[in-house]
């Protein structure tokens, strides 16, 4: 069967087949190009040490700034859009890795957890769920030796009074 393509291919106009050698360099730099384009900093995939690059699965996608912060807006801000990768034991963020990391999950009242541990309240972080999943590893990155995985997915880390909130970006 793929004989008999190539014979017809030959066959075809010159004109013709540059038509489809053209049509088929369109049509690949439109699958590169066609999501549009990426936050500033992000214009190639993110890498960690030896250059290996990672998928993402969730993104931050917005912040909210506690009121004893030690950041501010503009720090919280550069944040905005980094990727995050979790995957088996990996925890991959802002090009830093945690390999080996150890995962326990614990499902804690939202506003008893929130005030204790942050002195906030689930409606200050715009939290309306009653229970949360947090989630303790033994990762040393920023925000992630404990952060709340909600209903809708959603990963909630705290950085220096910052409340990170990360969209998933794949949906399964």
């Amino acid at each position: 069967m793929a004989r008999g393509l190539l014979q017809k291919i030959r066959k075809v106009s010159p004109a013709f087949t540059s038509f489809l050698f053209l049509m088929t360099a369109l049509v690949l730099d439109f699958e590169t190009s066609m999501f549009g384009p990426t936050p500033e900093g992000l214009s190639s995939p993110p890498t960690v040490k030896g250059g290996v690059s990672m998928r993402v699965l969730w993104r931050i996608s917005e912040y909210k700034v506690g009121e004893s912060a030690v950041w501010g807006e503009e720090e919280a801000r550069r944040l905005l859009f980094k990727p995050l990768d979790i995957e088996g034991t990996v925890i991959t963020f802002d090009g830093r890795m945690c390999r080996d990391v150890i995962f326990e999950k614990e499902t804690l009242n939202a506003k008893e957890y929130l005030g204790r541990v942050y002195r906030t309240t689930p409606q200050a972080l715009g939290i309306d769920e009653k229970v949360v999943e947090v989630v303790k590893t033994n990762c040393d990155l920023p925000g992630f030796a404990e952060y709340i995985r909600l209903r809708d997915r959603r990963l909630v880390i705290h950085i220096n009074g910052v409340f990170f909130f990360f969209e998933p970006v794949v949906t399964y």
